[in-house]
């Protein structure tokens, strides 16, 4: 995969929580989603609680991204290395990466279809 997930920074401090990735190499964040899912003997469950699909934007290989828990406006912050963290919020008023058999899924999904129940 080509963005990987690093971390939980804060877990309950919802003004700091948030979950990191990096690039690994050029890419479209919006082919990706990122899912909090019920997490059992170290696997992910089919149960997911939260989803976030990221917006379509062009990422560059070693670039940071940074999905916060709390709500807040999409932005770009250059870093001292030259790449960029480019920032996401999720817009929840709780903290969610605290909760106990819990986990991170990071989907990669460049095609998908879409239809309303009225239509299906």
């Amino acid at each position: 995969m080509t963005l990987e997930l690093r971390s939980i920074v804060a877990p309950g401090d919802i003004d700091n929580e948030r979950i990191t990735m990096r690039a690994n190499t050029d890419l479209d964040v919006g082919d990706y989603l990122l899912a909090q899912s019920g997490y059992v003997d170290g696997s992910p469950t089919i149960h997911f609680f939260h989803t976030y699909w990221f917006p379509n934007k062009s990422i560059n290989k070693g670039d940071l991204v940074v999905v916060y828990t709390k709500s807040g406006s999409d932005r770009v912050r250059k870093l001292t290395t030259g790449k960029n963290a480019h920032f996401y919020y999720f817009g929840l008023d709780s903290t969610i990466w605290d909760q106990p058999h819990r986990g991170a899924v990071l989907l990669q999904a460049p095609i998908w279809q879409s239809k309303s129940s009225e239509e299906l």
